[in-house]
């Protein structure tokens, strides 16, 4: 039992080079406009760009990757980050079978303005490129979205989620949603820089839970400390030892991992 969990502890390790692999996909998805303009600061070379999805202030880009052999989707943040938390309705819906799992509405109506096409053109890249292995990742209202998406990928199609990182969320959804969410046991990286804002909203008093595995940046990136948070507890030593007053910082949310983040650079 103890290798069984040894093993188990090594395949879901957290990988810094992947997550930098990842945060530069999430800005390049604020970056490209056309499958043709893969030429971004970002536009690493092992993606191969095959679909940018976009609706009504939604977009996520959706191709191959090459370094892990996956089909991709990276959804994009908003492009105006104060207008969006100003913005925040902060109300539930409860759109899955289990009418005590609820997610923050706003979330939801922006992803679902692109979900049917995301997941049609997933059955298109699989048959494409022969796999069947995603990875997923979104940064700031994306990462909300890469979150949701995630969650229907579990419990609504056949498909193998491999990587499922995601930088800057907010806290989608309740503690039930969580909790189903954390059940199916995939390797999910929430990353959070410094005192980022982002990450603290909606509030936990409003019965918002962030789902586990938390990687809480130092202000400069140089290091990271691997939380200790549950499906019912986020860690109190990581980027929720700024709270209340101190989480603050918008300037942290657009940088991770010495990435800029957002429409400029690109």
């Amino acid at each position: 039992m103890l290798l069984v969990l040894f093993l188990f502890s090594l395949a879901f390790a957290y990988d810094k080079d992947i997550s930098k692999h990842y945060v530069d996909l999430c800005q390049s998805s604020y970056c490209v406009s056309d499958i043709d303009q893969w030429t971004c600061d970002t536009c690493d070379n092992s993606f191969k760009l095959d679909y940018i999805v976009e609706n009504s202030g939604a977009r996520a880009i959706q191709g191959y990757d090459s370094t892990t052999k996956t089909i991709f989707t990276a959804f994009r943040g908003s492009s105006n980050i104060q207008n969006w938390l100003d913005n925040i309705k902060i109300s539930k819906i409860s759109p899955y079978n289990d009418s005590s799992i609820s997610v923050e509405k706003g979330f939801y109506t922006s992803y679902s303005k692109i979900k049917t096409d995301l997941v049609n053109n997933l059955h298109i890249l699989t048959n494409k490129y022969n796999i069947n292995t995603l990875s997923i990742t979104g940064h700031s209202l994306g990462a909300a979205e890469a979150i949701l998406f995630a969650y229907d990928i579990l419990n609504l199609y056949n498909y193998k989620i491999a990587y499922l990182y995601t930088y800057g969320s907010p806290r989608v959804g309740n503690d039930v949603f969580v909790q189903s969410f954390t059940a199916y046991n995939i390797p999910y990286y929430r990353v959070t820089h410094h005192y980022d804002i982002v990450p603290h909203v909606p509030e936990e008093f409003l019965d918002y839970l962030h789902i586990p595995n938390e990687i809480w940046y130092s202000e400069d990136n140089s290091n990271y400390k691997i939380c200790d948070d549950t499906y019912y507890s986020e860690d109190d030593n990581c980027s929720n030892s700024c709270s209340p007053t101190h989480c603050t910082s918008s300037s942290d949310h657009l940088y991770y991992l010495n990435v800029s983040m957002g429409n400029d650079p690109c």
